[in-house]
């Protein structure tokens, strides 16, 4: 059934979004035990999000999308990341044949599993199953315990209800780091450079979930290099009319040419919600007392 010659691997199976500080657990875990057993640890996630199979009239967002979702998990020590189709067809496969396709590819010596692990048809393919599977196969099977943060149990759930209540912190808390997003800076219409504040205007990845509306302390980070401290705009722009939802960021030391650039963005702290002001002085004054307090929160 294995594949000959390829290298051994333990498993961590999941949708990891948001990758917070539960899945970095469980990849730590993957980690220690594939040094052990002189194998890689393979992440094996899903794209879509299976959500949308299963309720395909249901807006789906996520909190890393699979290019960031990539990004974290090599940081957490994942050496293979393997993507597969989240389809009727995967649904159909028993647990079984599912954890069988997955032997196919490469010999699997091990697999890491929170207690909530779900996978293959229906109900079936719960932890007493793959303890079963793993037992009769030969494969090293290390349970992980779920992880908490304020008495809770950390999810990504859990994340979402916190992101969208703009309480930052406590996403940062779950996470083990500042809520951040994936973007290519592109050419916006210059109307923040003619005010006196450049902004770097993102197309993020597709659904990329964010905190609501407003103005945020956040910090720029371009090719790996020193990330530099920043305010941005998450909305509409209500002060020049309807638009569409854009993510700006201005850079609070000159970030030199961005254009065409990949971008990671930390989103830190909110400030003040987007709001019309009566004058084109009042908006620019708000928008320097927005750069000071971003100034402050980095003293």
């Amino acid at each position: 059934m294995e594949v000959a010659g390829a290298s051994p691997a333990v498993l961590a199976i999941g949708n990891f979004d948001g990758v917070h500080l539960g899945h970095q657990e469980l990849l730590a875990a993957g980690t220690k035990l594939a040094r052990s057993r002189g194998a890689e640890l393979v992440a094996i996630t899903f794209e879509p999000h299976p959500r949308q199979v299963l309720g395909p009239d249901r807006s789906v967002s996520l909190l890393t999308p699979l290019e960031m979702r990539r990004r974290l998990l090599a940081r957490h020590g994942v050496q293979r990341l393997e993507v597969m189709p989240f389809n009727q067809h995967l649904l159909s496969l028993s647990p079984g044949e599912f954890l069988d396709r997955l032997r196919a590819r490469r010999p699997v010596v091990g697999i890491v599993a929170g207690p909530r692990l779900s996978i293959g048809r229906g109900e079936e393919g719960r932890l007493d199953f793959v303890r079963v599977y793993a037992a009769r196969t030969g494969i090293e099977l290390v349970v992980v315990d779920e992880v908490g943060s304020g008495g809770s149990e950390i999810s990504s759930t859990a994340i979402r209800e916190r992101l969208a209540a703009s309480d930052l912190e406590a996403v940062a808390r779950m996470c083990g780091r500042s809520f951040r997003v994936l973007g290519e800076v592109e050419a916006g219409d210059r109307r923040g450079r003619q005010l006196g504040f450049p902004t770097a205007n993102l197309r993020l990845l597709p659904a990329q979930l964010l905190p609501p509306d407003g103005v945020y302390v956040m910090r720029l980070e371009v090719d790996g290099r020193e990330p530099l401290p920043a305010v941005g705009s998450i909305g509409t722009r209500p002060q020049f009319g309807p638009g569409e939802r854009k993510f700006e960021v201005h850079a609070l030391a000159p970030p030199g040419d961005l254009y065409g650039l990949e971008v990671e963005v930390e989103v830190l702290h909110w400030l003040r919600a987007q709001a019309i002001f009566g004058s084109q002085h009042e908006l620019v004054t708000q928008m320097e007392r927005d750069r000071a307090q971003a100034n402050a929160h980095f003293a």
